[in-house]
């Protein structure tokens, strides 16, 4: 069904593709397009466009099957990209195009498919959210300050507030704090009206204002989710990103034993979906009525 369906993929959130014809989704560690081929024409040979890697067809299928379904996260098989990518296909955040209608179809068929694959494969694999991640080394710490309100810091949030801790949130944007502080039971700062004492800081923001790197440092615990964190740390009990993707290696072998058994599962999806080609010849066939 997806034999026209092109795929356009940077590892750097911060380059979109903003042309007609492409639908856009971001993410903290990547950026997606979307495109037909017969609205957005590129060759079948062409892999790469304004240092994008470009998939096709059913090969695109799979890339973003296996992306929705957390297998090409840091964090093999976490979930909140799941969730990010059925938010952003919303039928609110789509226009009402015949391409956006075959977006939501192709939306359904890999949540289905990304269903399957979890609770086939990814159940009990580790521990496979950021936010019972942060949970896991936070069990000692009572009153809890988390740096941000993005989607990073949404998804650790209720673990937080689930483990009855004290939870601080401090940001920048006063509507999304409002909108949390009514759904959770926290506390909201602004970011120059809090000062932080020796409570756990979990920094799940890119931004810092400058003057907080010097505030932090008598805080029982940072646990520093940015991928580029603090280069000369100068404080006790600071967990970087790249420790704690490490502390994860205890389930290696057991993902890498899955691993190998979804490349079948994922070569079997994929052979469905172009087998469906004999029955539908054009691909997306109303996309042009």
């Amino acid at each position: 069904m997806w034999s026209n369906l092109i795929l356009l993929h940077s590892n750097d959130p911060s380059k979109s593709l903003d042309e007609p014809g492409l639908e856009v989704w971001q993410t903290c560690q990547r950026t997606i397009a979307f495109g037909d081929r017969r609205l957005f024409p590129l060759s079948e040979t062409e892999r790469f466009y304004k240092n994008h890697e470009v998939f096709h067809g059913y090969e695109a299928y799979r890339f973003l099957l296996e992306v929705v379904s957390g297998l090409r996260s840091k964090l093999f098989g976490e979930s909140e990209i799941q969730a990010q990518f059925r938010d952003r296909f919303r039928e609110d955040k789509v226009n009402d195009s015949t391409f956006a209608l075959s977006l939501l179809r192709l939306r359904d068929q890999i949540l289905e498919h990304t269903k399957q694959i979890r609770s086939k494969y990814l159940t009990g694999i580790g521990r496979q959210t950021y936010g019972s991640v942060a949970e896991s080394y936070l069990q000692k710490h009572k009153t809890v300050t988390l740096l941000g309100t993005g989607k990073l810091a949404t998804s650790i949030l209720p673990y937080l507030v689930s483990k009855n801790k004290e939870v601080r949130l401090i940001g920048r944007n006063q509507t999304r704090m409002s909108e949390l502080q009514k759904e959770f039971s926290i506390t909201t700062y602004h970011w120059e009206d809090y000062k932080p004492t020796n409570e756990a800081i979990v920094i799940a923001s890119s931004f810092l204002p400058f003057n907080w790197e010097t505030m932090i440092e008598g805080s029982s615990l940072i646990l520093d989710f940015r991928e580029s964190g603090f280069t000369e740390p100068k404080y006790q009990s600071y967990i970087p990103l790249s420790k704690i993707l490490g502390d994860l290696q205890e389930t290696d072998e057991q993902i890498q034993s899955v691993k190998m058994d979804l490349q079948f599962f994922l070569t079997e999806l994929t052979r469905e979906r172009e087998e469906e080609q004999i029955h539908i010849m054009n691909g997306w066939e109303d996309l042009l009525v």
